[in-house]
């Protein structure tokens, strides 16, 4: 069996608002009721032609890129994954992980300073609008209305040309 080609990226999200596009009778004075908790989650996703994989993680280091390079290894089995070039994906660590998989992980970086050319940046910002103007009990209600917006696949953009199989 061959290779899953996916994207991969990560993203922030939190109870800070997201305000859009809203209405108000002329005049008046509209209020924008917001949670002041300055708590947030990041999202960890890969794309591929078939799939969008994402977990959450409190932190965007090696050690938890790590932790999501083995759930694509056990969802995917062997991949190649393009990467752009954040601190998170380079280091002794990841370089020891590869070494130890090398045999069914690969990864490509795409070249500095172009998120235009990853899939995968095009998935935030449909979770972007499953937040906008709400407000936010909790990280937990972030994350529900996040899940649902991921899980549902005629949500997500449609996967670029170049990365079918």
């Amino acid at each position: 069996k061959g290779f899953v080609v996916g994207t991969q990226d990560e993203a922030t999200f939190g109870l800070i608002p997201i305000i859009m596009r809203g209405w108000a009778r002329r005049g008046s004075h509209p209020v924008v009721k917001i949670n002041h908790k300055n708590e947030c989650t990041n999202v960890f996703g890969a794309r591929s032609s078939k799939s969008f994989v994402y977990f959450f993680r409190k932190k965007k280091r090696q050690k938890q890129f790590i932790e999501f390079l083995e759930k694509l290894r056990q969802r995917w089995g062997r991949y190649l994954l393009f990467v752009d070039n954040a601190k998170a994906h380079g280091g002794a660590k990841v370089r020891a992980y590869l070494k130890k998989h090398r045999s069914t992980v690969k990864i490509e970086y795409f070249p500095k300073y172009s998120p235009e050319e990853n899939p995968t940046e095009q998935c935030w910002k449909p979770g972007r609008n499953a937040l906008a103007n709400r407000v936010l009990p909790s990280l937990n209600a972030a994350k529900y209305h996040l899940k649902r917006t991921f899980d549902n696949t005629k949500a997500m953009p449609k996967m670029f040309h170049y990365l079918r199989d």
